[in-house]
């Protein structure tokens, strides 16, 4: 749940809060301007008294704000506090009048016209005050979605030039162009079935350019094409066992995540035909925080030399998950295997209303 932070309100109060004050005076002391004792006093009480109140008023939009979070709710939220706000001025400017009354401190006769005109002016004040902090939220909000959308599209043009990097480069295309080249030999009808996997990795790329999300479905083809070609490579060296619920293939993820975790574990691991890499994809139905995890895990046969570090990765997946407000994969190493456990968002969730 998002939480309340307060604006940066200093400069405000200290220009709203006189401000009041005085104008207030200048109307109930207009014949008492004389004695400055009398005019210091109210001065006094009333920086107290609007200042206990628009602390009030604050409080009261961090409530509504903490219960209303989500932009959906803009309407009703924005309903509910100048309601408030309204209630508040009623409440607090009666029972100021009567107290000023009942401790003889008035100086003016209290009648239903007093009650009256002190009511419409701190209703007046709430409208100001709450259209005021409207904006500052609103602004604030816009920096902040400004800001995130820019990091989201730096993550997303940077985990893109990753996957073309490591799909592209030299040794993938030489690899790949070799299986080719060896099938069209040995077997014609494969060769074709391999060009048409290979073609359909590389539409996939393209047409991910732009997305922040896609389906599972969408994402299991695309890692299917994938993996048709570092099996056409490693042979029986390397295994993926798939086993995912139907229910699941309509939930959301960011593009090319599966494919960075196996990519990874490719990268960190012994790859032989009497060892072979076994990879499962698995639904897990565990509800956590609202979404449901995807695991990838893999048989561990770490390599005996040292990986060198490659942008992309698990770091560049947990930082675009993060970009997204979504909950961070879930690493777990026993020894044995290592998994990922990656969050799939349903199709209703309010994280793709509110997607950045």
């Amino acid at each position: 749940m998002t939480t309340f932070e307060r604006p940066n309100d200093r400069w405000l109060r200290w220009i709203g809060i006189p401000l009041i004050v005085l104008l207030a005076n200048l109307l109930y002391l207009k014949d008492d301007q004389h004695n400055p004792v009398l005019y210091a006093g109210w001065v006094f009480i009333g920086m107290a008294y609007v200042t206990l109140a628009w602390e009030g008023s604050v409080s009261w939009v961090a409530y509504v704000r903490k219960l209303f979070p989500d932009a959906r709710h803009s309407f009703r939220r924005i309903v509910i506090t100048f309601t408030g706000y309204f209630l508040l001025a009623v409440v607090c400017q009666s029972m100021f009048v009567f107290l000023t009354d009942l401790s003889g401190l008035a100086i003016i006769p209290i009648t239903a016209h007093v009650y009256r005109a002190y009511i419409g002016i701190g209703i007046f004040c709430s409208l100001v005050l709450g259209i005021t902090y409207e904006i500052i939220y609103y602004l604030h909000q816009y920096r902040q979605a400004v800001a995130e959308v820019e990091a989201i599209q730096k993550s997303r043009i940077q985990g893109q030039f990753d996957s073309l990097k490591s799909q592209v480069n030299p040794h993938f295309l030489f690899n790949s162009l070799n299986s080719l080249s060896a099938l069209i030999a040995e077997d014609k009808q494969q060769a074709n079935r391999f060009l048409e996997e290979m073609s359909s990795v590389y539409r996939y790329l393209l047409q991910s350019n732009d997305r922040k999300l896609v389906t599972l479905q969408t994402e299991i083809r695309f890692i299917e094409s994938f993996f048709y070609l570092l099996k056409a490579r490693y042979g029986p060296a390397i295994e993926l066992h798939t086993a995912i619920a139907p229910e699941l293939l309509d939930h959301y993820l960011p593009p090319f995540s599966l494919q960075m975790l196996i990519e990874n574990a490719i990268r960190h691991n012994i790859i032989l035909a009497d060892r072979p890499l076994v990879i499962m994809l698995q639904g897990d139905s565990k509800k956590q925080t609202g979404t449901t995890r995807l695991q990838v895990a893999n048989n561990i046969q770490r390599k005996n030399i040292q990986v060198k570090k490659q942008p992309g990765g698990l770091t560049q997946l947990t930082e675009r998950f993060k970009l997204l407000r979504l909950p961070r994969p879930v690493i777990q190493d026993d020894g044995r295997e290592f998994s990922v456990h990656v969050p799939l968002i349903t199709k209703d969730a309010d994280f793709l209303i509110n997607l950045p």
